[in-house]
């Protein structure tokens, strides 16, 4: 498969994609406290969640592989309660890398969308089969009241199965890799990923899902729910950009400049790269790659899986 070559180049062997600098993973850092019960351990890979309950702890993504000690032993900073349920947004290597060294645990449940699910049990490449033991199509509440979790799929996005995992008494919100890095998101299209179909998930998600105040970013840091309600504007914008221009016979290079002409998505637009960002470039060859990543999709072709860009490649500024 190709996204298990790639992420493993990237994601195992710590190098760059073209065009990036070459870089490491930053390791797992200090647990950020997001809400009253609610943290974020970021480093080696992508974002995991902690919420403690009145008994017990649910972990939301366990990183790439042999991060299990290391995810836990900054659990054991915020509680000595047990780990009793792992929820996986995705299926790719970077999130769910360390779940054997959780699952192997008398108790522990794990759990994820049907369709990630599937490729969880599949496994592929260097990477093991991941066990499931619950999983649910568009919506499933975990717990009661102050402990409750509840857990949405709206469509295909980064893969076809990203699972949004809200926390309704914190008034927090785990976004997953659709939304990383407050930019455009990677598309994996041998995961089922579609940036078509990603304007329409991220706005059921914003009118679908109440009552939040913070979004954890399945790479970066945290947003407002206003932020992400940017995010999805911004998308919604790229997809309807991409549709004119390849309506008027143009190109994704035209179709970045109108979108970069739209002064409220400059700061998607970005030439720079984010503080923490791994892989995958700026936030404007980021919207080039998705562009490009439409037109195919428009065609009617299977969309490659660009993980970065060369700088060189990518259009100038028309102002």
């Amino acid at each position: 498969m190709q996204r298990v070559a790639v992420l493993s180049a990237i994601l195992l062997g710590g190098v760059a994609v073209t065009g990036a600098l070459a870089q490491g993973l930053p390791p797992i850092a200090d647990a950020e406290q997001v809400s009253e019960n609610v943290w974020r351990i970021p480093g080696n890979g992508g974002n995991s969640v902690v919420f403690v309950r009145s008994d017990d702890v649910v972990l939301v993504d366990t990183k790439l592989p042999n991060s299990g000690e290391s995810i836990l032993a900054e659990i054991r900073k915020i509680t000595d309660k047990p780990v009793t349920t792992l929820i996986n947004t995705h299926s790719h290597p970077d999130h769910v890398g360390s779940n054997a060294f959780f699952a192997e645990n008398d108790g522990v449940q794990v759990v994820a969308q049907a369709n990630t699910a599937a490729r969880m049990r599949e496994g592929g490449g260097p990477f093991p089969p991941n066990r499931v033991d619950l999983e649910f199509s568009n919506y499933r509440q975990l717990g009661e009241g102050a402990d409750r979790v509840d857990l949405y799929y709206f469509g295909a996005g980064h893969t076809d199965g990203d699972a949004f995992v809200a926390f309704p008494e914190d008034r927090v919100l785990m976004a997953g890799d659709i939304y990383a890095w407050h930019m455009s998101p990677l598309i994996d299209p041998s995961s089922g990923g579609s940036i078509l179909a990603t304007p329409t998930t991220l706005t059921a998600a914003y009118y679908g899902i109440d009552d939040i105040d913070t979004v954890i970013q399945g790479h970066g840091g945290t947003s407002t729910w206003e932020e992400f309600g940017s995010f999805m504007t911004f998308n919604r914008g790229l997809v309807q950009v991409a549709e004119e221009t390849a309506q008027m016979g143009g190109t994704p290079a035209d179709a970045l400049a109108r979108l970069e002409a739209i002064p409220s998505f400059a700061i998607f637009m970005g030439d720079e790269l984010l503080p923490g960002l791994e892989y995958g470039g700026t936030p404007r060859g980021r919207a080039y790659i998705n562009l490009m990543v439409a037109f195919e999709e428009l065609r009617g072709e299977e969309p490659e899986l660009r993980m970065g860009i060369d700088p060189a490649e990518i259009p100038a500024r028309t102002q």
